[in-house]
């Protein structure tokens, strides 16, 4: 009557495990839409790119809204429902971002999507962390490497197949493959349940309301900010007015409430309040992604393949981050000097392009930062979500990492970038200024002026972005600062322990509230 694997009994072992792999690959490489692609969608659509960026969003906010009763759902319905619900789902989606020329549209099929992605990804995550002993430490430093690449994977072949085919044709095959994944999934996976059926009730529905109704509204400030130029825009301003009213709504009804949509005592944990400030910290760090766009597409003239192409140069950094944090967990050394060397790598990444930001650079040149990029993103993912919600208890776990998952995947990614976006527009302008003022007037009019223009605006691109990856630097010796001295919970007055043991471990836990609190 119950089965807590995946397949039927007659599927050989080494062929769940490869089944689990070809699953767990289209999940993670099929997305609603590529941003490397945002150009060819908005001239070929007519829909702005602030939609598609809104929509992104939209994607993280959908698979934080699924995540506090995915347990529920899980226990309630049959894994191949829940799976195949999944796969349709996704592929149409993914038809409707492909053929619509609504904006809102796009952004309401992206958070569907989320939400579905985040079920299949549950009910994929449980077997790979029960092959891994059922440690959560280790789990994270194979889960995130294999996560981070295939999205680096993802983006440089939807952007290079993308110039031959069309950016519609590629949703319509990953649609295709989709549905080819429901299949597999209709042939080899059982009908049973995990365990005993619950019942699909008691569900905060208004909390969760509430919650999407917050973060969509701050989402669509982070989006639409810079084109409605902030504040001065009525529809901003509402939509800050909404984030405020709801996220205040949220906290007295969850803190009232018998049965509550998400869960606050783990912000009681004194790790958990660190965690969320080095979450701030990490943040910081990947919105230079928009000054590094800005940097190859205005100056260097790099298209999105190019683009993509620079994002595989991560692939090695990642995988020695996983590597490093795989034997860190397994000898249960302590976190500081990895998440040290993390914020180490993304601080030496920042140098490096402060001094090698020129007109003319060679790709090639690319390779070292990119790498420390890679390390530094890939080693913070793992060892802050682990320092973070250590000491968290499992019963609270499943209702309370939705609002951490989505304060480091949406809140602090698109504030930073939107702030070093508006910087940098502001920065330019002002050293528009600037460098014109230095100009002679008599030979401007006795050259090229549009030569001595474009000179100009290059420079002043360069120099905006300078002066905000000059800023990052400052912060980030802060940063390392931080982290060099604060202890992790170890014995005062020391800064770095390498007490290296073995030791038994952990058995695979007996509730899957551990699993569905792993995102």
């Amino acid at each position: 009557m119950y089965n807590q694997g995946l397949f039927h009994a007659w599927v050989p072992k080494p062929g769940m495990i490869a089944l689990i792999i070809v699953l767990d690959a289209v999940v993670l490489f099929i997305n609603p839409f590529n941003a490397g692609n945002m150009g060819q969608m908005t001239s070929s659509t007519g829909i702005i790119s602030e939609y598609y960026m809104w929509g992104s969003f939209a994607t993280i906010i959908g698979m934080a809204l699924v995540l506090p009763f995915s347990m529920r759902i899980k226990l309630r319905f049959r894994t191949k429902e829940l799976m195949l619900t999944t796969f349709i789902v996704m592929a149409a989606m993914t038809m409707v971002v492909a053929t619509t020329t609504v904006g809102a549209v796009v952004v309401v099929a992206c958070l569907i999507f989320g939400i579905a992605k985040m079920l299949g990804m549950n009910e994929l995550l449980l077997p790979i962390m029960g092959l891994l002993g059922g440690d959560r430490k280790r789990f994270y430093a194979v889960y995130y490497p294999i996560a981070l690449i295939s999205n680096q994977i993802s983006t440089w072949l939807t952007s290079g197949l993308s110039l031959d085919t069309g950016w519609q044709e590629l949703h319509y095959y990953a649609a295709g493959i989709l549905f080819v994944a429901a299949m597999i999934c209709v042939i080899f996976m059982h009908n049973k349940h995990y365990t005993k059926v619950m019942p699909f009730i008691y569900l905060d529905w208004f909390g969760l309301f509430l919650f999407g109704t917050a973060f969509m509204s701050l989402a669509y400030i982070f989006a639409f900010g810079k084109q409605q130029d902030w504040f001065n825009s009525p529809y901003v301003f509402w939509a800050a007015i909404f984030a405020i009213v709801s996220i205040g709504a949220l906290v007295i009804r969850e803190l009232n409430i018998k049965r509550p949509f998400l869960s606050f005592k783990l912000y009681k944990i004194k790790d958990v309040r660190y965690g969320i400030i080095l979450l701030v910290a990490q943040g910081m760090y990947m919105g230079i992604s928009v000054i590094m766009s800005i940097y190859t597409s205005a100056i260097l003239g790099y298209n999105w393949m190019t683009n993509g192409a620079i994002g595989l140069m991560t692939l090695p950094g990642i995988f020695l981050a996983g590597f490093v944090a795989f034997h860190w967990t397994e000898n249960k050394i302590p976190l500081k000097m990895y998440i040290f060397s993390g914020f180490a790598a993304y601080f030496l990444y920042t140098v490096m392009l402060y001094f090698m930001m020129t007109p003319e650079l060679n790709i090639s040149q690319l390779y070292l930062p990119q790498m420390l990029n890679g390390y530094g993103m890939c080693a913070l993912f793992i060892s802050i979500w682990i320092y973070a919600l250590d000491k968290v208890p499992q019963r609270n776990m499943i209702q309370s990492v939705a609002p951490i998952m989505v304060f480091r995947s949406f809140v602090m990614m698109a504030f930073f970038t939107s702030l070093f976006g508006w910087l940098q527009y502001k920065f330019q302008w002002q050293s528009i200024g600037d460098l014109a003022s230095s100009v002679d007037s008599l030979t401007m009019s006795q050259s090229i002026g549009t030569t001595s223009l474009r000179d100009i605006q290059l420079g002043a691109i360069l120099a905006s972005c300078k002066k905000i990856l000059g800023y990052i630097i400052i912060a980030g010796i802060a940063i390392l600062i931080f982290v060099l001295f604060h202890q992790f919970g170890r014995l005062k007055f020391r800064i770095a322990e390498y007490n290296v043991y073995k030791g038994k471990q952990p058995a695979l836990p007996e509730q899957i509230a551990d699993i569905a609190g792993t995102i």
